[in-house]
């Protein structure tokens, strides 16, 4: 036998043996199976790890399991990942002494690592059921956080609509749900999301602090998804002069993205700054949207920072 078929072989057994071997011993014998399943796939390793989610009565282990078969993207895992996700079929659920055990932490970070093995992995069967989650309120708010960046990973198009209903949503009160589907939504690159993305930052303009991460969130998503429109162009050139140096930073870089040249010349306003970050990524922007031409005009002003001189320079061969 080869030496590494060998060795998993060897790594199967002390993770079966519950009796001979304690839980870190286990935890590491898991993680080395999917160093050694990387170099060299086998149905027994991955079905080892599946009873492992399946039969194990150790929450730690079952997570461990997880990681795993998503860092190997085993489609196989897919049902047995959706029932975790679910909350059925899991032997973890159906033990008759942990009766509360579906309310507590434990089970809410098994979910969660569920969640976000199927993002990984990245088979659209878990669309559904990931759906499902997100869209029923009585859910953990931290599972749905784990489920929207799940769908972004995923990147089909069924999921921007429910995202787009979480973020559109006066009801939902959770500031953190709202900013995974933001999220989701930039990583989904939909053009779809751009509208109700700059219908929540127009609603939110001029709250402070408690809004001021989704704002950044939304102005990110819409700069990732990188389509020039009128509503978010204008929209993104209110922010460069917002009051929070990081919403007008990421303003600067989402209009670099979207590569709109009808944004240079505020962006050129944006150079003088009196945050050096956004002073930076200002000359930045202009370099990707008009190039040398843009940084030798720049560097034409007698009352340029030190710092940032020598940032223009370093764009002039």
């Amino acid at each position: 036998m080869d030496a590494i078929p060998q060795k998993i072989y060897e790594l199967m057994g002390m993770i079966e043996a519950r009796d001979s071997h304690g839980v870190e011993h286990r935890l590491r014998a898991i993680s080395s199976l999917g160093d050694l399943l990387l170099k060299e796939p086998m149905e027994a390793g991955v079905l080892c790890l599946l009873e492992c989610v399946r039969q194990e009565t150790e929450v730690r282990i079952i997570i461990q399991a997880m990681s795993v078969l998503s860092r190997i993207k085993a489609e196989d895992a897919v049902p047995v990942l959706i029932d975790a996700l679910l909350a059925t079929h899991i032997q973890i659920y159906d033990q008759t002494g942990s009766p509360n055990f579906a309310k507590s932490d434990d089970s809410m970070r098994l979910r969660c690592s569920a969640a976000q093995a199927l993002g990984k992995i990245g088979d659209n069967r878990a669309i559904i059921p990931l759906m499902s989650v997100l869209n029923n309120r009585e859910e953990n708010y931290r599972l749905r956080l784990a489920v929207a960046e799940s769908l972004g990973r995923l990147g089909d198009e069924y999921a921007v609509k429910p995202l787009i209903d979480i973020l559109s949503d006066d009801r939902e009160k959770s500031v953190y749900l709202k900013e995974s589907a933001v999220k989701a939504l930039g990583m989904l690159g939909d053009i779809r999301a751009i509208e109700p993305l700059i219908d929540v930052l127009e609603s939110k303009r001029g709250i402070r602090d408690k809004f001021n991460f989704l704002k950044e969130q939304i102005i990110e998503a819409v700069g990732r998804i990188g389509q020039p429109h009128s509503k978010a162009n204008l929209s993104l050139l209110k922010a460069l002069k917002d009051e929070a140096s990081s919403i007008r930073l990421a303003a600067v870089e989402a209009l670099g993205q979207i590569g709109d040249e009808d944004s240079i010349e505020p962006l050129k306003q944006c150079v003088l700054d009196e945050n050096d970050e956004v002073a930076k990524a200002a000359v930045y922007a202009l370099y990707k949207l008009a190039g040398e031409a843009v940084i030798r005009d720049l560097l034409s002003q007698e009352n340029l920072p030190r710092f940032l001189r020598e940032e223009m320079e370093g764009y002039i061969p």
